[in-house]
């Protein structure tokens, strides 16, 4: 298939990987994102985008105001006796360019997807709006010549495959971009995560009005973390998002804990009981907001190892689909973020035609090893023994340049990262 200047691009999957990726190709390409859901909804609770990713948001015209984003200025890291191990003031402007924020994941979503669709005029850009099409199961790839099947039959043909499955950590196309099922697959990492929020309003009622300090709006943001320092490696992660609207809880067990085994199914309802039975040794203010919780899910957290490739044919792998992590570093949707900014490669105006698959190799040779590295950084992470220990990838997690600075120094014999 010739590839023309203006590309036919196909998204797989409308989460915020590929609605973001959308954002970046449609100035100059025909984008047209398959969703296997019949509706724009966004499962989960918070996120947060570290500095390296908000720096991109802010190039692309992302309004955090929009979100109720909330930058964040300090951190408190607890051990389970309720002692104060490490208090953190947070300067990322000054060291690293941007703020870090907090967000509710489908405030988030409903803002990169406005970033897809809306009319060029209201984004100020050039090109034309993604289309979304829901209810629009793809059933197979041939990622060689961009075909994909729907399950109804449809066959499209595209330029370009994007793969950011509706669930990327379930990802049908990964098995045919990598080819080894065995690499493949995501499997268990041995924790689980119970998540849930509460609402601002609820815990002023129960706590007879009084605001506590992580919702309070006159206070920068802060997360709060309570670590076990123990061989659980059991934590409970607190911040607030959504204007201060709502507390966001993770709280992370190993499987063998649990009652009934996760290995079967990602997620699940989680039991209010087991999860305060599981925490009875942490303080009783942090276990008092788990009585209050009555939509807890329970999310099984898959490890991946680092891929061979992102890429094969006219097809490349994004997010979760490429390279799914646990979020003890808080890179996960960061890392989506920076694969939607490496997309950039095809965003060069004066090609009359594009090397579909050469600009995939310049970007597999990028994103590839700058994400396994924060996958295998995220792995370190999780027997954390020390509240520094916590932070102790923070400046390399959080400097990124940007594709095309990459690229340079790659080929400039010089490191790609560098602080």
């Amino acid at each position: 298939m010739n590839s023309p200047s203006r590309l036919q691009v196909a998204i797989v999957g409308g989460g915020l990987a590929g609605t973001l990726a959308a954002r970046v190709l449609r100035e100059h390409h025909d984008v047209t994102i398959y969703e296997r859901g019949k509706t724009a909804i966004e499962v989960g609770a918070a996120i947060n985008i570290g500095p390296n990713g908000v720096k991109i948001l802010e190039q692309l015209g992302f309004d955090r105001t929009r979100v109720g984003s909330l930058p964040v200025g300090r951190t408190l890291t607890w051990n389970k006796q309720g002692e104060l191990k490490l208090e953190s003031d947070m300067k990322c402007v000054e060291e690293y360019g941007a703020d870090w924020l907090f967000n509710h994941r489908a405030d988030l979503r409903d803002e990169f997807l406005r970033l897809a669709t809306a009319s060029s005029d209201d984004l100020k850009i050039g090109g034309a709006p993604a289309t979304i099409r829901y209810g629009a199961e793809v059933v197979n790839v041939d990622v060689d010549q961009g075909v994909l099947t729907l399950a109804s039959g449809e066959v499209i043909t595209a330029h370009l495959v994007i793969g950011k499955s509706a669930d990327g950590i379930k990802s049908r196309i990964r098995p045919l971009v990598v080819g080894d099922a065995a690499l493949s697959t995501a499997r268990p990492s041995g924790m689980s995560a119970f998540r849930f929020t509460l609402l601002a309003e609820e815990i002023k009622n129960k706590n007879g009005g009084a605001v506590p300090d992580l919702l309070d709006p006159t206070k920068s943001a802060c997360l709060n973390m309570v670590l076990a320092f123990d061989q659980t490696n059991r934590s409970v992660v607190m911040y607030p998002c959504r204007n201060f609207e709502i507390l966001n809880f993770v709280c992370i067990v190993p499987d063998m804990s649990l009652k009934e085994a996760t290995s079967e199914s990602w997620s699940a309802a989680g039991d209010r009981e087991e999860l305060i039975s599981l925490f009875t040794d942490f303080p009783p203010a942090i276990v008092q907001y788990f009585k209050y919780a009555t939509d807890i899910k329970l999310w099984q957290l898959r490890d991946q190892d680092p891929l061979p490739t992102y890429i094969k044919g006219r097809t490349v792998l994004i997010g979760d689909a490429a390279h799914p992590m646990t979020p003890h570093q808080g890179q996960g949707g960061t890392q989506a973020v920076e694969d939607a900014e490496g997309l950039r490669l095809f965003s060069e105006i004066n090609f009359p035609s594009y090397d579909v698959a050469q600009i995939l190799r310049d970007f597999d040779r990028v994103r590839r090893p700058r994400a396994a590295q924060i996958q295998n950084n995220t792995r370190k992470s999780i027997e954390r023994r020390s509240a520094e220990d916590i932070y102790s990838f923070a400046k390399y997690n959080w400097t990124y340049p940007g594709i095309k600075e990459c690229l340079r120094r790659i080929d400039a014999g010089v490191e790609m990262i560098q602080f």
